[in-house]
């Protein structure tokens, strides 16, 4: 779970531009097939910047997350739109969803295989017949051992991103922010790489049709991402 400290860096210093960029994406996408979406529920919401986009645009949006922080921003950001507090590996609620949505590489936090398993089993459970689940997960060739990542939020504020690997091929990404020169936070976060066909297959035993798994989500992106977007259809 992220630390309240990292929830209020990840809100004060402008992380939103990952959702937002995805929001505008999944937004023109919905229109261009001229798919009805009525109720939305994105896993791993965070700050709930992707349901803000999905509810502007009319959709009954809600989220949840495991971070306690991260769902106490969202609800302050925009009390109209419902979170919750839960844990997607046993999140199972009653009510049905048109498009589920876990973005932001949330399901490398899911160490093991069987817990995704897990999720996808619910996941089919509160998907409407012919609904959308949409989410990306991280190639491996994303996430090589690097040098540091230097990141411009403003004149101001910096954040350096570094990756490695520990022995048992986990990933940590550390990421430290400084404000005029002086750190202000810095935070380490493991995930994992899963095999992008390991995870299709998870999909259809749980009654998926995968329609894409691609590095790119767009048909006409003209940059094409490492990370690998999946839309798979109940």
């Amino acid at each position: 779970m992220y630390s309240d400290a990292f929830c209020k860096v990840y809100n004060q210093f402008g992380w939103n531009y990952f959702p937002e960029a995805f929001g505008e994406q999944l937004l023109t996408w919905l229109h261009q097939y001229q798919i009805t979406v009525h109720k939305s529920l994105d896993l791993a919401c965070g700050t709930g910047v992707l349901c803000e986009i999905l509810a502007g645009d009319g959709i009954e949006a809600s989220g949840m997350d495991f971070s306690e922080g991260m769902i106490e921003i969202a609800k302050q950001r925009n009390p109209e739109i419902s979170y919750e507090v839960a844990d997607m590996i046993t999140y199972r609620p009653d009510e049905k969803f048109d498009l589920v949505t876990c973005t932001g590489d949330a399901l490398n936090h899911i160490m093991r295989l069987e817990d995704m398993d897990r999720i996808f089993a619910n996941v089919s459970a509160y998907l409407a017949e012919g609904g959308y689940f949409i989410f990306d997960i991280l190639n491996e060739k994303e996430v090589p051992m690097a040098e540091p990542i230097d990141l411009d939020f403003s004149e101001t504020v910096k954040a350096q991103f570094m990756v490695t690997h520990d022995p048992d091929g986990r990933i940590n990404l550390k990421t430290t922010v400084y404000e005029n020169g002086v750190k202000q936070f810095e935070e380490n976060i493991k995930e994992i790489v899963h095999d992008e066909k390991a995870v299709c297959e998870l999909l259809r035993k749980n009654g998926f049709r995968v329609e894409k798994c691609a590095n790119h989500f767009l048909e006409n992106e003209g940059n094409f991402s490492k990370t690998w977007y999946i839309i798979a259809r109940k």
